[in-house]
């Protein structure tokens, strides 16, 4: 193993060399559970501890997540399945923004009780101040949902990652043949060179990030797919020119399809500090994704955000008079993001007096 390193670069080399204290202090396969300090709880068996002798699977969803809402049959017929050898709990997390607020308490009570006999498991939700995300998502260097872990008989993680290959790992940790050592190493190196590249990104660190990435990328190429939205975040900001070829390219390779139009233009509108032929060439691809009449009250308020960063009030507030408008005639646009848009509309107006 380490006689193939000096193939995969020096920068990947660097990676594994200097964040190996860092990977250690991340929650991994084989360290005891956290645990789950809740706001509230809606149904089922609380959980003040992780009792001996018994399987858990604590998945983190949100009552915003398409995916999460998804997948709570699949957590049903698992709670179901496994009835009296595994507790199912979902936990809800990262509702609010404000370490204050606690409204967010009732809105999942809601959406819980609407769900009735769908939801079929224990249910609790996070504290305002996030405890249980940070000691768990966090800690394990988590940032998308749904999540899930495992934890097994000894009150260990036994395993982490996502719902798709949940329903074997289950099996597995009951019947005793979970091999826990090989999926430590295996995590272990990944979060070896995704932690890196996560802090860089979040630093601000973009000339690092892209460095990192692409080392990563080298030594797995599976991996490209996976940073091509941070690597062209960082692009924008160090090599603006190239970030545009590269999104051309992305755009053509698609076939110019509505989502890579929506992955570019999200950058644009919500990183400030770029080049103003950026956010031009941003307002630009607007025009295009509009041209096929999908999503349109999301594009035009993202150029409402364009416009913004570049401090064109008058350019803001058309567009999100637009983007009200499309929203207000389009079934598919949610109700609180509706609401969202009116409010800044509103804000945009009042500051134009």
């Amino acid at each position: 193993m380490l006689t193939s390193l000096p193939r995969l670069g020096v920068s990947l080399f660097a990676i594994l060399a200097m964040s190996s204290l860092q990977a250690s202090a991340y929650l991994n396969i084989g360290d005891p559970a956290p645990p789950i300090t809740a706001g509230q709880w809606y149904k089922g068996q609380p959980i003040g501890k992780f009792e001996s002798g018994k399987v858990y699977v604590v998945e983190f969803w949100a009552t915003w997540c398409t995916p999460c809402k998804a997948n709570i049959p699949h957590l049903t017929q698992l709670a179901k399945q496994y009835r009296g050898k595994v507790q199912v709990t979902g936990v809800s997390i990262w509702e609010s923004t404000d370490p204050t607020e606690k409204s967010y308490l009732k809105k999942v009570g809601k959406f819980v009780q609407s769900e009735g006999s769908k939801m079929d498991y224990t249910v609790a939700a996070d504290v305002p101040e996030g405890t249980t995300a940070k000691s768990w998502m966090t800690a394990a260097g988590l940032q998308g949902i749904p999540a899930s872990f495992i934890v097994g008989k000894d009150g260990k993680i036994a395993w982490i990652g996502y719902p798709l290959d949940l329903d074997n790992a289950v099996k597995q940790v009951l019947d005793g043949t979970f091999d826990m050592k090989s999926a430590r190493d295996r995590r272990d190196l990944e979060m070896r060179v995704i932690h890196p590249i996560q802090e860089a990104m979040s630093g601000k660190q973009y000339g690092t990030a892209i460095r990192l990435i692409d080392a990563a990328v080298k030594a797995k190429p599976e991996l490209e797919r996976r940073y091509t939205y941070d690597r062209l975040v960082a692009q924008y900001h160090t090599a603006p020119a190239e970030a545009k070829a590269k999104s051309d390219a992305i755009l053509q390779a698609s076939n110019h399809e509505i989502g890579a139009y929506r992955m570019i233009v999200s950058i644009l509108a919500t990183e400030p500090g770029l080049s103003r032929p950026s956010y031009s060439y941003g307002l630009d691809l607007i025009q295009e994704a509009l041209k096929l009449n999908e999503m349109n009250y999301l594009f035009l308020a993202m150029g409402c955000d364009v416009d913004e960063n570049l401090g064109d009030h008058a350019g803001a507030v058309e567009m999100q008079t637009k983007a009200v408008a499309a929203a207000e005639i389009d079934s598919h646009a949610p109700a609180d993001f509706v609401a969202r848009m009116r409010k800044k509309l509103q804000s945009l107006k009042a500051s134009s007096k």
